[in-house]
């Protein structure tokens, strides 16, 4: 199938994406930042200081299909857009990511065969948000669509994995606790967490309470986002980073709640992730 054809199929099957009209409240992350969610978890927050900033009203999709392999199917690639989808609505709604000021949203979707240690086929998708300061009078500052992002600043990510087979096979993951169904993890001092159907073993009185790679075995055989009635866990994986001083200030509280990191990590904290997995399995 040529990537012409793939678009229009895509762009057609776009219009059907189911919306969610409020945002997924989290239970609670013990490990949230305290000055952090104060400031974000009012009934109605104030956006904030600076130019209203550019956010993606859908992601981008990007299907990445493999050159010496069979391609990945249309339904299987629909699937996963529109599971992510869940995941996009959830987080678009919650206060620190709506009407942003002083920092612009990038929306993604990416879809790839994933290559794994035991030359297993697995499809990935990552539906992946990027923020980067608005900076008023920087040149690189441009308006869009009557908002306004600085193309030439870096952005801090936050990554929803459906299927973390790779992170966890190629990543220092490390646990840092079960809360409310979730394990808690991280990779250095940048935040993430995980939750499927069975969470894997984490004893935190062990010597060697967890590690990833046992998990990254089993993953590489998990279909169950893609292929509906798979053997598999709906394993998904949330991680928000940026650069390692503001991850730092990030875990220490230090960070102003307006910078990009910080609405990134908010919504992370904010989102009930066990809610919005059980959407995404509800889409058919």
């Amino acid at each position: 199938m040529n990537h012409r054809f793939l678009k229009l199929v895509l762009l057609g099957l776009a219009v059907s994406a189911p919306a969610i009209p409020a945002a997924i409240a989290a239970p609670g992350d013990s490990r949230a930042p305290k000055k952090l969610m104060q400031r974000w978890s009012a009934d109605a927050p104030d956006p904030g200081a600076g130019l209203p900033g550019w956010s993606s009203k859908a992601p981008d999709i990007h299907v990445h299909q493999p050159r010496m392999q069979s391609p990945i199917p249309v339904a299987e690639i629909d699937l996963l857009r529109r599971r992510a989808m869940v995941a996009f609505d959830a987080l678009m709604q919650q206060p620190s990511l709506r009407d942003v000021r002083g920092t612009s949203v990038q929306a993604d979707i990416n879809i790839s065969v994933v290559p794994t240690i035991d030359g297993v086929r697995l499809v990935g998708a990552i539906f992946s948000l990027r923020a980067k300061s608005v900076i008023e009078g920087n040149a690189d500052t441009v308006p869009r669509d009557g908002r306004y992002i600085t193309t030439s600043e870096e952005a801090a990510v936050l990554n929803v994995f459906l299927n973390p087979y790779d992170m966890m096979a190629r990543r220092q993951v490390q646990a840092e606790g079960v809360e409310d169904g979730s394990l808690q993890v991280r990779t250095g001092s940048a935040y993430g967490l995980y939750v499927a159907d069975t969470l894997p073993d984490y004893d935190p009185d062990s010597e060697y309470a967890w590690g990833p790679r046992p998990l990254a075995m089993q993953l590489q055989n998990d279909r169950s986002w893609y292929q509906p009635g798979s053997a598999g866990v709906h394993p998904l994986l949330v991680h928000m980073s940026s650069y390692s001083q503001e991850n730092d200030d990030l875990r220490s509280d230090r960070l102003n709640p307006e910078r990009p990191a910080a609405r990134l990590a908010a919504a992370m904290f904010m989102t009930d992730w066990e809610e919005v997995r059980r959407r995404m399995k509800a889409v058919r």
